[in-house]
């Protein structure tokens, strides 16, 4: 079919081929000038090319063009006739007519082979056979015995797994194909199964209990009986006058409507189920005449597509059991609730014309259907397959016409309404925060009171309506205060209103009585209108001037406000919604912040200097080189520092190699001893740095020193660990002191440029001087020893010292030399425990523990590089959690992708609404 539509110039270029049979030759460009299938455009143009071809052909050929039109589903043909001479028409002229645009028609089948003598045995459907030597063929998805003329339904049962799941049950009912619903309660009793498993809230995976496996085992074992079954395709007697009977009914498990046809011609007369359609009761539970109800809708749904269809020309019957429903369809849809009502009318209006009967219970074939039944109980089931048997028979025998019921359920309650207290009703207004939009709404309310007929929408509407939402909102969050003051009485002193001397105007609007009286300012300005605390109104309007003055901030924006109105609490209720709005967020962007940390156990425990060590990079620094006239070359100072006793040692680096870098490891394990875990920042906090670090970033991010270094503290057997990306706070230890090396470096070199001798020294002696400061205030004892500075633990003892017992205890006249030099170092790491570290105990910042970041948070990426308006945003998709429960770093994601940060680089947007405790006034309900 596709292949007989030519694309015309210039859209067939955009289907070209590039093609080769092997790698050696060159590509050849093949243009395929025909609908292509696959492309997405290739069903509608093919489709679209043949109904053209039958519109312009249509006076040559109009049996063939109706039928084209009519009775094509994309390349598949099904159409017939009351006679054989009338199907040889059809083939004919339909043939001829696609022939005209060599759309070739073939694979013929008729249940009357004596139709199809004019056409080839090659053009004709091959028929398939049962395992019982019947034939059949397929349509559409049916199975069609063409030679008695019916459909038929098989099942072929696969080999069980060895357990029985729900997605095992669910594939199986995925097999029942059943589009017109001819053995709809079968499909409807496997529904009802299936929805009882989620019930239970199985897993895809889980074995079912043994109840549910027995009832499933049962009705599994008898799905081959489905073969048996047999339902006519043509349901009506040629030149016969037809009805249509659709039925409904609904138990607590599922609802559906079936629809028969009847054919009556002269003596002969025939009732046949045309279709069905079935659903599953909601999990929400519903009342039985609401599911009778929903059936009803579904019937009037179904019966109106076949109807529009113009197939049948035929009276159209609905039938129901349900008095209520039947009761409900003739009342009027505003007498009842919205779930009711909605129902009503549309079936009201998709039924218009069709007439509505009450069945009994037993007589209604849809009761079959809303239950559910075994492949053998449809099998017996005359009932379901011919209809009620009264189809057949006079009218006069037809059921007696129900009662219409008049106390019907579901109708709207009355309501009381009082006239002397007012409940606060603009809470629930859907525009309550658009002050805009609200004000609109209340002026055509304006309009409406005062019976204007003009449409157009005036601004004096828009202030009386915006006086009538706020005197409604001021008569209900305001009572007290209000009622007083109508009944020309003094208001409460321990009133919020009471320094503001508020009265009542013309038009009963409560206002500030104030002290400006004989002021230049105009009315408003002098008595401005009082709004309530904490109210979505009062929000709004701050909203509104808030956005109207440009963002501005909060002592500016409520003076423009208190030119009209008053809020109460003006000031903590502005800077509470400036506080939430997003753009001001984003402007002035806050980082998350959480309570200072435990120290970790590297940085509490006593340890040899340095085996627990952390490092940087510093610089770049610039010295002499050593050819004539050649400008200063860059070079880094490489850092390392001790957890526990805060050493430092400096080692210069002439470039940022891998090897370099190696090579400066190398010397501080020689000099200070092999480390067993060296801490560093991740590499990709150099993603946003600065141009002079740009050197460091792209060492940091190349494979090869990845490996190197790998290999190298594999076999040196150290550990390599690294911070959080973006979270310099981490590392504060080493951070401080490169601090303290940049402090010395630059004061005492200047703008002097050293050789690369001379800096070498220098940053030794830097070294040493960081190594000299003390770890805890100097005391002021004179017998005390010196004070305790991270030299001691580099000179108190060699790098490869051993334990040796405590001498701290004994006399230090009774020691030996070695002794001695033992006790001097013991004394140290005591001091550390008894001085420096207790010092660490105090938390220096971060010392409020604040709320953790949720997950699905919105934030704000901190990026130092960028204005706040460009920082990324994104949401919280993991939080990760310290050993105290804190959370420090979290997973975002953004439309760049996903990050792992801490929270202090994240800025969480304030989303959350205002939460309104509206003061309803004690008395009658009022609406």
């Amino acid at each position: 079919m596709y292949r007989a539509v030519r694309v015309t110039r210039p859209d067939n270029f955009l289907q070209c081929i590039l093609w080769r049979n092997d790698m050696q030759e060159p590509l050849k460009v093949f243009k395929l000038d025909t609908v292509t299938y696959g492309t997405k455009p290739a069903a509608f143009l093919a489709v679209r090319a043949m109904q053209q071809l039958a519109v312009d052909e249509s006076l040559n050929f109009p049996i063939g063009s109706k039928i084209t039109l009519r009775d094509f589903y994309v390349d598949d043909l099904i159409s017939g006739g009351n006679c054989i001479d009338d199907v040889q028409d059809i083939v004919r002229q339909t043939t001829a007519l696609l022939n005209k645009g060599n759309f070739k028609l073939r694979k013929w089948c008729s249940n009357q082979l004596s139709a199809l003598d004019d056409i080839p045995e090659d053009d004709r459907e091959p028929l398939l056979n049962f395992d019982d030597g019947s034939e059949f063929t397929k349509t559409l998805g049916l199975l069609w015995d063409p030679t008695n003329d019916k459909f038929l339904f098989t099942f072929a049962p696969h080999q069980h797994s060895r357990r029985t799941t729900k997605r095992s049950v669910l594939s199986v009912i995925a097999r029942l194909y059943d589009p017109l619903g001819l053995v709809g309660p079968l499909i409807s009793k496997a529904k009802i199964f299936l929805q009882c498993l989620w019930k239970h809230t199985l897993d895809w995976d889980e074995s079912l209990p043994n109840q549910l496996h027995t009832a499933w085992t049962d009705l599994y074992n008898r799905l081959h009986i489905i073969q048996r079954l047999e339902f006519p395709r043509c349901v009506s007697i040629s030149h016969a006058s037809l009805e249509l009977h659709a039925f409904c009914d609904a138990s607590l498990n599922a609802y559906g409507v079936c629809i028969y046809v009847v054919s009556k011609h002269g003596s002969s007369e025939s009732a046949n189920l045309l279709c069905s359609k079935s659903r599953v009761a909601p999990l929400k539970t519903l009342t039985v005449p609401k599911l009778e109800l929903c059936a009803a809708a579904l019937l009037a749904q179904l019966i109106h597509q076949i109807s529009s269809l113009n197939i049948f020309n035929a009276e159209i019957h609905c039938w129901s059991h349900s008095s209520i429903v039947l009761s409900w369809i003739r009342s009027e849809p505003s007498t009842f609730n919205v779930f009711v009502a909605n129902r009503e009318s549309k079936i009201q209006h998709l039924t218009k014309g069709m007439t509505w009967h009450h069945v009994l219970t037993d007589l209604n074939p849809t009761d079959i259907l809303s239950k559910g039944a075994t492949p053998d109980e449809l099998l017996t089931s005359s009932l379901w397959q011919c209809g009620t048997p009264f189809l057949l028979g006079d009218r006069n025998n037809w059921p007696m016409t129900y009662h219409l019921l008049y106390d019907l359920p579901e109708k709207r309650k009355a309501v009381l309404i009082s006239t002397v207290k007012t409940n606060d009703i603009s809470i629930n207004w859907k525009f309550i925060n658009n002050f805009y939009k609200i004000q609109r709404i209340f002026g055509y309310v304006h309009k409406f009171i005062s019976k204007e007929r003009s449409t157009i929408l005036t601004a004096n509407n828009i202030q009386q309506g915006t006086f009538i939402l706020i005197r409604t909102v001021q008569k209900a969050n305001l009572w007290n205060e209000y009622h007083n003051l109508e009944c020309k009485k003094s208001i409460s002193c321990s009133s919020n209103l009471f320094s503001l001397t508020p009265f009542l105007d013309d038009l009963g609007l409560l206002r500030v009585g104030g002290r400006l009286k004989n002021s230049n300012l105009g009315f408003n300005a002098q008595h401005p209108i009082i709004l309530p605390k904490h109210h979505p109104l009062t929000v709004s309007i701050i909203n509104h001037f808030h956005r109207k003055m440009l963002h501005a901030g909060p002592q500016s924006l409520l003076a423009s406000m208190r030119l009209q109105y008053w809020p109460i609490g003006g000031r903590k209720l502005v800077s509470k919604v400036i506080n939430q709005c997003i753009i001001c967020f984003r402007a002035k962007p806050i980082t998350a912040r959480h309570i200072m940390g435990q120290l970790p156990k590297d940085r509490v425990h006593a340890n040899r200097a340095f085996i627990i060590t952390g490092t940087d990079f510093c610089g770049p620094f610039y010295y002499k080189s050593e050819v004539r006239n050649k400008s200063p070359s860059k070079c880094y100072v490489c850092l390392f520092i001790c957890f526990a006793t805060k050493a430092v040692h400096l080692e210069l680096v002439k470039d940022l190699t891998t090897s370099a870098f190696l090579a400066a490891l190398q010397r501080f394990i020689s000099t200070r001893g092999k480390p067993k875990i060296i801490w560093s920042d991740n590499a990709t906090n150099f993603c946003d740095a600065k141009n002079q670090l740009a050197e460091l970033r792209r060492l940091f991010f190349t494979q090869k020193h990845h490996e190197l270094l790998h290999h190298q503290c594999l076999s040196d057997s150290i550990e390599w660990k690294f911070i959080p990306p973006g979270s310099p706070h981490f590392g504060g230890l080493w951070e401080a002191a490169v601090k303290t090396a940049k402090y010395h470096f630059c004061r005492a070199v200047g703008l002097a440029v050293l050789d690369f001798d001379e800096l070498r020294t220098l940053v030794c002696q830097i070294a040493a001087i960081i190594n000299s400061r003390p770890l805890c205030p100097l005391s002021e004892c004179p017998e005390d020893l010196d004070v305790l500075t991270p030299a001691h633990f580099l000179i108190g003892a060699p790098l490869t010292s051993i334990i040796e017992p405590d001498t701290t205890v004994l006399n230090v006249n009774r020691l030996d030399r070695w002794q001695r030099i033992s006790y001097i170092q013991q004394i140290f790491w005591k001091r550390w425990s008894t001085e420096y570290l207790t010092q660490l105990q105090e938390r220096s910042k971060w010392r409020r523990p604040t709320p953790n970041i949720s997950l699905g948070a919105i934030v704000l990426l901190k990026d130092d590089n960028l204005p706040p308006f460009c920082w990324p945003l994104g949401r919280v998709i993991e939080v990760i959690s310290g050993p105290d429960g804190v959370i420090r770093v979290a997973v975002v994601r953004t439309k760049h992708g996903v990050f792992r940060r801490t929270v202090t680089k994240l800025c969480i947007l304030p989303l959350n609404d205002f939460s309104w405790n509206a003061t309803v006034p004690m008395g009658g309900e009022c609406s």
